[in-house]
Order: structure tokens, then C-alpha cells, then sequence
């Protein structure tokens, strides 16, 4: 049986009454967490692939322990992919059942064979079966699908075992020393794997309460969108043990610190999703903010390694979990051994326990510690020969409270460049002083040349990010490859 419905089980009997969930219009304790599951799941006997299109709340965690119980394949979609990559994932995935709270933007896509109302943890929502074609044979037993980003705009299906996702799930609630004292709350979508597996099934295994506040509440709209003034109400309101963050939000809620608007009730704020600048992880550390950086991919069950409170070494992402053996190749790519993915759809199924090579540059220190340095496809190769990898510089650009997105460019230039995005109008004044800070910290061949502000914010929308927030320099370069042209030898050269 599996580990998570068992400590479900366990906290059902021993706690019923203590609470489990708590969302922004209702909470579950242990025992009618498990009912609400038991239903659900007995709801689910004709479904083979379960999709979900569902906002943050108490009913996605339901329906996701639904499907494990059901040993159904869910595969959660993430509302922030556009039409043409959820519509991707709806037929990649041969997804016949979906359960919504959007039904309108499922039917705008797919042909819908028929349609019921069904209630969640007391609200409505809506069960849609789709006319798919049946699932082909698979020789292993996927309890997840989870979408990647896809760097290309197109998505790719990651086969997860329940296997791979328990033994990440307990590694991860051991490394962050989780309690049944402790609340974690949710901020980014659940439909994230990260998020999933920290926020839910980690706290699930350890007992502790689960915090899903919906994006109105919360502020976090997306995968990249937060509004400021709500997600520090959230905070003070919810007052939060635990939380998982990506860079950018950690540079959001340093600012909040700052400000004294953050609760004392953390303990624990895991960041990672992207590089970090070790002078943002200085602020945090510095405004009190208990930050350590962890390193993962959907591929590896998300987590790889990550600092801890007994083991912290800042600008490094940690120690490897236990589970999983890191190596590096000679070309300086990261490779992780242990209990990995399945394979993506539409590829023949994959040994999980082989090598799996990550496409990440990095290095092991002397005591274990794994640091992070690029992807091996990213780097940019100077005239005079050097390798750069522009998500360093760009984490060190976004240490600066002026700088809200940053795209480093280079290849075929002289130079160096960078297209900025300001944090507010008022900050573009600070934007030269923030490139002179960070090329400060650089040496000579990584520093920025020149500088330019963006039209607009890069966005998934735009084509200028990946569905998962990071830049695709490809896009932004050919976007503004007539000003960075013209800029060669002129204005804005340190």
C-alpha cells in the first residue's frame, strides 16, 4: 500500500479531529480528509487517466489523493500553460476524466463525450469525460504524469512512479526535520511537482497541516505573477512554518522582511526552480529569513539536494538526498543515479534506476556539497574562448531590488549584454547602478558590456519564458537583435 495514503490512514485514526487542511473557504481535519478521499476515489473506478485543471484548495489535494487511492495515473495541468500546450498535454497523456473548476476552457478544445456535477469538500465542480483513445500498455505502474516546462514550448510528459514520489517525499520531510507541529503552506500551483510533493505529500507524511490558500487570497497568480500587498496578508494571516520558493519570489518576500512584514513563524523557506544570486541569499539571510537552496528536475522526482539547518553552506544546493547518488562527467555535466523517472510519453519505458543526465553544469566540493553552475546548452563561448553560463550572471542581476526579470545574451557579440526589466518605473534609475554592483562581483570575461530595458515584460504568453518562468534567450535575443546591434560601441558601455 502506499506510504502517503497510509500516514493518511494513521492521522485519520489517531487525529480526526486535528486539523489537515486549510484553504480560503474551508478546512478538513484527518478524519474528513480521509472520507473526502475514500469518496472521491470510489468515484474514479472508470477512469484510467485523470486530468485536473483546478486552482490551489483543499479539493485538488482531495482529488490528487483520490487518484492514488484509485491507483488511477493523475496528471495535473497546470492553468498557466497556454491553450496549445494544454491541449498538447490533454492528448499526449490520453486523458479521458477531468475533473475542473473551469469546464469552459476543457470543452473550447477537446470533443467532451459527457459531463456531471460533483462536490469536493462541499464545493461544486465538474467531471468531464473525454473521447480518447485508450491509453497504450505500459510495462511499469505510473501514478504521475507531470509536465516539464519544455524549453521548445511544447511540453513533455514525465513518467513518475509511486514509488520514486514516496521515496522523494519522505527524503525531503527528513532533510527539512518536518513535524506534526509544523504548517506548510502552498504558494505556487499545486500542479507544480515540486510543489506537490513539498507542500502536500512531505507535510501528509509527517502529520503536519497543509495551507492551500487560493491565488486571490495568496497573490500568486501563475507560475510568474504575485501581488505584493496580498501575499503578505496571506502570510501574516496564515502564519506559515514552512514554505517553498522560487528565486524571484524569495526576492519578493526579502523585500517584505525588510519591511517587516513577514511572520516569525518560519522556519524553513526551501528556494530553487533556478539559480540564485549569493547577494539575494545574503539579504534574506540578513533580514532573518531562514533560506537554504535545493537543486531538482521533474525527472528525478523533483529534489535532488538541498541545504538543511545541520548542514548549510550557502551558494551551494546541498548535500545530495540519500536516495540518489550525484556524479559529474567529465564535460561537467551533473548526472544523478537512484530512483528517477520513468521515461516521457511516446518514449520507450525507462529504467529508473539508470544514470540520468541532467543537461545541468556543477561541481562537488570536497565535503559533498553539489554546486550548480548552467546548463550545458545555455553556455556562451566569448570571443576569447571562455564558457559563461548566463544563469549565473543573471542571478547575480536579480540579487538587486531594480531588476524584476533579466535575459543575458552574448553569443556572436563582442560583448556581453543584458535586457533588463525594471521593478517599477521608479527603478530605472537604479539599473546602471545594479549592473556596476553585479559586474563587480564577476570576473572580467562574465561581466556585462551593455544593457538595454525591455518593451515589455518577458512572459509565456509573449513566447519570451518557458512555461515555468525561465527566459528563452533564443526569443528575447532575436526580439531585440536590432538594438543590440546598433548598441555595439555606443550607449549604456561600462
Amino acid at each position: 500500500m502506499s506510504v502517503i495514503l497510509e500516514a493518511l490512514a494513521r492521522q485519520a485514526h489517531n487525529n480526526p479531529q486535528r486539523t489537515a487542511v486549510t484553504g480560503s473557504h474551508t478546512a478538513l481535519d484527518w478524519g474528513q480528509l480521509a472520507g473526502e478521499v475514500a469518496r472521491l476515489a470510489a468515484g474514479l473506478s472508470g477512469a484510467r487517466t485523470l486530468g485536473t485543471l483546478l486552482v490551489n484548495s483543499p479539493a485538488w489535494i482531495v482529488t490528487d489523493l483520490a487518484a492514488l487511492r484509485a491507483a488511477v495515473t493523475h496528471v495535473p495541468l497546470p492553468s498557466f500553460f497556454s491553450d496549445a500546450q494544454l491541449l498538447h498535454a490533454l492528448r499526449d497523456a490520453r486523458i479521458d476524466t477531468v475533473i475542473t473548476d473551469n469546464p469552459e476552457r476543457i470543452a473550447a478544445m477537446v470533443s467532451v463525450q459527457g459531463t456531471d456535477r460533483i462536490r469536493i469538500t462541499g464545493q461544486p465542480y465538474t467531471r468531464m469525460q473525454l473521447q480518447q483513445a485508450a491509453p497504450k500498455s505500459e510495462q511499469v505502474a505510473v501514478a504521475k504524469v507531470t509536465y516539464t516546462s519544455g524549453t521548445t514550448g511544447t511540453p513533455r510528459g514525465v513518467r513518475l512512479s509511486l514509488d520514486t514520489i514516496e521515496t522523494v517525499a519522505a527524503a525531503l520531510a527528513r532533510a527539512a526535520n518536518a513535524g506534526s507541529s509544523d504548517r506548510a503552506m502552498a504558494l505556487l500551483p499545486l500542479s507544480i511537482l515540486l510543489e506537490n510533493i513539498g507542500s502536500v505529500y512531505a507535510p501528509i507524511l509527517s502529520g503536519a497541516e497543509i495551507l492551500v490558500p487560493d491565488t486571490a487570497e495568496s497573490g500568486v497568480d501563475g507560475s510568474s505573477r504575485v501581488h505584493a500587498a496580498r501575499l503578505a496578508a496571506a502570510l501574516q494571516k496564515y502564519r506559515p512554518g514552512t514554505l517553498i520558493v522560487p528565486p524571484g519570489l524569495l526576492k519578493l518576500l526579502t523585500l517584505l522582511a525588510q519591511q517587516r512584514m513577514v511572520p516569525d513563524s518560519l522556519r524553513f523557506v526551501a528556494v530553487g526552480g533556478a539559480p540564485v544570486g549569493g547577494g539575494l541569499l545574503e539579504d534574506a539571510a540578513a533580514c532573518g529569513l531562514p533560506v537554504y537552496q535545493g537543486y531538482g528536475l521533474s525527472e528525478a522526482g523533483s529534489v535532488v539536494a538541498v541545504n538543511t539547518p545541520a548542514n548549510n553552506r550557502p551558494g551551494s544546493v546541498g548535500r545530495p538526498l540519500p536516495h540518489v547518488r550525484v556524479l559529474i562527467s567529465p564535460a561537467g555535466e551533473i548526472l544523478v543515479q537512484g530512483r528517477t523517472y520513468a521515461g516521457y510519453l511516446g518514449d520507450p519505458v525507462r529504467d529508473g534506476s539508470a544514470v540520468l543526465a541532467t543537461g545541468d553544469t556543477g561541481y562537488l566540493d570536497a565535503d559533498g556539497y553539489l554546486y550548480v553552475t548552467g546548463r550545458m546548452r545555455e553556455r556562451i563561448i566569448t570571443p576569447f574562448g571562455r564558457n559563461v553560463s548566463p544563469e549565473w550572471i543573471e542571478a547575480e542581476l536579480l540579487s538587486y531590488p531594480a531588476i524584476m526579470q533579466a535575459a543575458v545574451l552574448g553569443n556572436g557579440h563582442a560583448q556581453l549584454h543584458a535586457v533588463l526589466v525594471p521593478s517599477s518605473p521608479e527603478a530605472v534609475a537604479g539599473l546602471q547602478q545594479a549592473v556596476t554592483a553585479t559586474n563587480a562581483r564577476l570576473p572580467d570575461y562574465a561581466q556585462i558590456g551593455g544593457w538595454l530595458i525591455a518593451d515589455a515584460p518577458f512572459s509565456a504568453a509573449s513566447g519570451e519564458l518557458t512555461a515555468g518562468g525561465s527566459p528563452r534567450r533564443d526569443v528575447i535575443e532575436q526580439h531585440y537583435s536590432g538594438q543590440l546591434d546598433r548598441q555595439q560601441g555606443h550607449e549604456q558601455f561600462l
